[in-house]
């Protein structure tokens, strides 16, 4: 579309507002309720331009875009009038640092002034520089307010864990209000009052967490002023610079900017950037900076001297772990690898454990992985399962199935576009223990019972009678049409949740079905994912299998092309193992349950944090956190990112593969040594068809692992599941999927929640 701003002839998208057609030529337009992503308020009114042909002034960020408007931004009008807006707005706003004469010199003169918890003016603001505010009052160019000055005297909240809620600050802009609903689907913030009381917060009477806050810091991300700040910064100096990563807590892979200091790390933001496009979660968002300083890092090595650990040099306790792990038979020797690291150091896990240790068992998960039970269908299949990957495309899905999954908790992400989803009409569907929220509820919610594949079954079953066309000359139809047939006619009835589900699924036409680790790993998964994908293949849909650790789908590439390190594989493998007492040595570096009785004779801890089976270890050797760092990382998606060490590791840390290399050398691989990162990578790109064509270079987070081609699709045999009498049975340990706990190597997230919690009585 072609239009005229301020005698310029502007090009935009269709669909554009003015104000986008505005900025996206480079004209300037104040304004402060707009926010991208969010659909337009037209609250503030600081945006008003004037149309050609039209009567009144209009908001800019809430106009469409046509061909031939002729609009101006800047008559004096206009000015004049914008002006006298944020006059109003700045009434009940303390403002005396924005209309001061001095405030151009006022940074040489504050020094002695401190940030209070009562803001007055602009240098006792935490976002004083950052502020919206500032920058629109300067670009209006008020230097003075005429109405009154009303003080709201509103009580600061502090009650929250993470952030502090200062409503004397609130402009009403809406920012927090509408990305709480509109982008999060949580709608747990309202304007409260009316008139000159209004303001903006949970139900009455309850606090963010009692209203079902999630705390992922959206509304803190969009406040154009003070009014929400996150507490653990509020008084603290200014970050000096930033360094992107990639989060490590979820298979996500959301990219955030640190905020750094001499200090360390300040502050964790979302940065604009695939996946996340600027969202994060409360553990993204909140507990990266305690994850790498907490008070229970390892920082120094560690050996056992007369029943306790005492800190060595960490030379001493490489040289008292590889005499111990000589000691132990090689095949009785057990390595547990960490999944939240990268690609880096997981590829120098393998090759010690195949090369150096020859380890009798090896595993790299706390629990099933969704990886697994895909490789474990094409084993069966003798096809690999044509999964769609990415998360683009769910939010424009006319129905969304969501298998078993908690997809708030555990896939944040993909939740954002399911929200935008369903916003946009789809239908929800959920089974078994999926999510929901205010924004977003099930259409149609399944019941799994006892038996998930026999609910997989019954709404197959259903869809048959739903769906017609096309599908019965898809090879395998037949059969598969008579397992379904054969589970209809044993449920004796058709069950109405089952028969709308169908109904929703076969009137869509795209469709996603969601699932993870949890719902298709353990006894009955396989059968469950032979069920679901049937489905996929009856109705058209994408079958969009999510990971749930940080790196999961990189290690599943890594492990496939190098092959078995060793000959026993998997948690089940190692566990059952250590409580048979087959392992004369355990090489932990990843999270397991607490040892116990199970403890073998010889035991390293190679972690970052403190636990019960570190504070239990023969050896204790320090690793460096995921900031400190750097490497490659794989996220859900098969999204490949390199992202460079942001600080320092702290005492004796050092990276994994760094640790690994010095224990080599001392079992007798000196070649085992890599001379850097980038040299480990390119051996891994060489080595792993999936990465071939890599450079962290040039991808900028564009690069996606590279699959075989999948054969056409066709329905695979399945039984006809019967229902079974009461509750699912419990899986077996080291099988069970379950939803493993959430950590991070060492460091419990969890109890870091809890300690922010006891921290919510701001000082």
């Amino acid at each position: 579309m072609r239009l005229r701003i301020d005698g310029r002839e502007v090009l935009c998208l269709a669909g554009s507002t003015v104000l986008e057609a505005a900025r996206g030529a480079g004209i300037a337009v104040p304004s402060l309720c707009d926010h991208p992503g969010l659909e337009p308020f037209a609250g503030c009114r600081i945006c008003l331009v004037e149309i050609e042909g039209r009567p009144d002034f209009v908001p800019a960020c809430a106009t469409p875009a046509a061909d031939g408007l002729v609009v101006r931004t800047r008559t004096p009008e206009i000015v004049a009038l914008r002006k006298r807006i944020l006059e109003l707005i700045l009434a009940q706003h303390p403002y005396a640092c924005l209309v001061c004469p001095e405030k151009e010199i006022c940074s040489d003169l504050k020094a002695t002034i401190r940030k209070t918890g009562e803001v007055t003016g602009c240098v006792l603001c935490p976002e004083n520089g950052r502020c919206e505010l500032q920058k629109v009052a300067a670009d209006v160019g008020v230097d003075k307010v005429s109405v009154p000055a009303v003080y709201r005297n509103l009580d600061v909240h502090r009650e929250d864990p993470f952030f502090d809620r200062d409503y004397n600050l609130c402009i009403l802009c809406g920012r927090c209000v509408r990305v709480c609903a509109e982008v999060r689907g949580a709608a747990v913030l309202s304007f409260l009052h009316r008139a000159g009381r209004t303001e903006v917060g949970p139900a009455p009477g309850l606090s963010l967490l009692e209203a079902g806050c999630r705390f992922c810091g959206a509304c803190v991300d969009v406040c154009p002023t003070g009014a929400l700040v996150e507490r653990a910064v509020r008084h603290q100096v200014r970050a000096e610079r930033e360094a992107a990563i990639v989060c490590p807590f979820c298979g996500q892979g959301c990219v955030l900017a640190l905020g750094l200091h001499q200090k360390g790390i300040l502050e964790a933001r979302p940065l604009h950037a695939e996946p996340n496009l600027g969202q994060a979660c409360v553990k993204g968002r909140f507990l990266v900076r305690g994850a790498v300083a907490s008070p229970g890092r390892i920082v120094e090595a560690h050996v056992l001297k007369n029943g306790r650990l005492e800190a060595v040099p960490i030379e001493e306790a490489l040289d008292r772990a590889a005499a111990g792990l000589r000691r132990a038979a090689a095949d009785r020797t057990a390595l547990v690898v960490p999944s939240q690291v990268p690609l880096e150091d997981a590829y120098l896990f393998h090759l010690f454990g195949r090369d150096v240790l020859k380890a009798g068992a090896m595993t790299c998960e706390p629990a099933g992985t969704v990886e697994g039970a895909l490789l474990g269908f094409a084993m069966k299949h003798g096809f690999a399962l044509p999964a769609a990957r990415r998360l683009d495309g769910i939010e424009s899905a006319g129905a969304v199935l969501a298998w078993d999954i908690d997809l708030i908790e555990d896939h944040p992400i993909a939740w954002l576009k399911v929200v935008k989803a369903v916003r946009g009409g789809a239908a929800f569907i959920t089974a078994g223990a999926a999510a929901e929220s205010p924004v977003v509820r099930a259409a149609v919610a399944l019941g799994l019972g006892s038996s998930p594949p026999a609910a997989a079954a019954r709404l197959a079953a259903h869809l048959l009678v739903a769906k017609s066309g096309g599908a019965s000359e898809v090879e395998g139809f037949e059969a598969f049409a008579r397992a379904a047939a054969a589970r209809k006619t044993a449920s004796g009835r058709i069950e109405r949740p089952f028969a709308e589900a169908a109904r929703a699924l076969a009137s869509a036409e795209t469709a996603v079905i969601l699932f993870d680790a949890a719902a298709v790993a353990g006894p009955d998964g396989t059968e469950t994912l032979e069920w679901l994908w049937n489905i996929a293949l009856l109705t058209g849909a994408r079958l969009l299998p999510l990971s749930r650790s940080a790196n999961e789908s990189g290690i599943n590439a890594l492990g496939l092309a190098l092959g078995p390190p060793a000959e026993r594989l998997g948690l089940a493998a190692v566990w059952s193992g250590l409580q048979a007492g087959d392992f004369e040595a355990l090489y932990l570096a990843g999270p397991l349950p607490d040892l116990g009785r199970s403890r073998p004779p010889f035991l390293v801890c190679q972690d970052t944090h403190w636990g019960r089976n570190a504070e239990r270890a023969d050896v204790v050797l320090p690793a460096a956190a995921f900031a400190e760092t750097g490497g490659t990382w794989v996220n859900t998606e098969g999204r490949v990112r390199t992202y460079a060490p942001a600080v320092r590791a702290p005492g004796a840390a050092r990276p994994d593969g760094t640790v690994l290399a010095g224990l080599a050398a001392r079992l007798g691989h000196p070649d085992f040594a890599r001379p850097d990162r980038a040299a480990i990578l390119g051996e891994i790109c060489r080595r792993v068809a999936a990465l071939d064509g890599y450079s962290p270079d040039v991808s900028g987070g564009s690069f996606f692992l590279l699959e075989p081609a999948a054969p056409g699709g066709r329905f695979v045999p399945v039984a006809a599941p019967l229902p079974r009498r009461g509750r699912r049975p419990s899986p077996k340990p080291g099988e069970a999927p379950g939803r493993p706990p959430a950590i991070l190597r060492g460091f419990d997230l969890a109890a870091g929640n809890r300690g922010f919690a006891r921290t919510r009585r701001s000082r």
